[in-house]
């Protein structure tokens, strides 16, 4: 069998943990379509039956794919794991593969208009192709200074994340137990990497210099994202290489992203 593929986020499950699991989700989604297949034993009308076609025939493919998954995981065919979303997910030995899809041609009548209408949009200067520049303000075209730490110097990001996170004025040294609740994590890998001298303290610089490497993470996401597609590598998005892009899915949800991030709390 081949190797299955994992990402270095996820969280191995254990048989227990996923028998478990699987023994949760089931009971509940049979308690639901109990529940609606009564109501229209009760009622025996059409509209008690609209509930348990709408909810429980959904509930059912849902638990039965569950349990498919499952029994692929018992058998060696996957692992289950625990994403960074906090999601139960079966990888396989084709996880994270592209797969060539047979309505590829369908996908290109779909993507290509929305790539020339992003273009018009993104092309600032006209030359039909998109810039990395342009690329980065038809991703956060919404976002003020304050939102953009890539865009920051050190003594704004010393101002802004000082503010953000109260730190104590000076430049007193700052503990790991300090570092944990700034950061809101207990891993010493980030805190033993920042403590060079092994000392058991950063500064307060060492710290901000941290947080603001975090902030220009969506920045960097974005140029690795770009020159992936940048097939050429003339530095620049042509509308087939755009439209490659679009289709692959890795785009989406560019202004919901930043909700989450201590940076994108512009409070001026």
């Amino acid at each position: 069998m081949s190797e299955i593929k994992f990402r270095k986020s996820d969280k191995k499950m254990t048989t227990f943990e996923v028998m478990k699991q699987t023994f949760t989700f089931v009971s509940v989604i049979c308690i639901f379509d109990f529940m609606f297949y009564m109501m229209y034993l009760q009622e025996g009308t059409i509209a008690s039956l609209i509930p348990m076609i709408v909810c429980g025939l959904p509930l059912s493919l849902i638990l039965l794919i569950l349990l498919i998954q499952s029994m692929k995981h018992f058998l060696g065919f996957g692992h289950m794991v625990i994403t960074s979303d906090n999601e139960m997910v079966l990888r396989t030995p084709s996880s994270g593969r592209e797969k060539t899809s047979r309505f590829s041609s369908l996908s290109k009548m779909i993507t290509n208009p929305m790539a020339k209408m992003m273009m018009r949009e993104a092309d600032k200067d006209g030359d039909g192709q998109i810039s990395f520049d342009e690329y980065i303000d038809m991703a956060f075209d919404d976002l003020s200074i304050n939102e953009k730490p890539w865009e920051w110097d050190f003594k704004m990001a010393y101002e802004r994340i000082s503010k953000q996170f109260d730190l104590p004025s000076g430049n007193l040294p700052i503990s790991f137990e300090d570092f944990s609740i700034y950061t809101d994590s207990e891993d010493r890998t980030n805190f033993d990497e920042i403590d060079i001298d092994n000392d058991g303290f950063i500064t307060k610089e060492q710290l901000i210099d941290y947080l603001w490497e975090q902030g220009k993470s969506e920045f960097t996401e974005l140029r690795i994202e770009f020159d992936k597609y940048d097939v050429d590598g003339n530095g620049y998005l042509s509308l087939e290489e755009l439209s490659t892009l679009i289709s692959s899915g890795h785009h989406e949800n560019w202004a919901e992203e930043k909700t989450n991030n201590w940076w994108s709390n512009d409070e001026n």
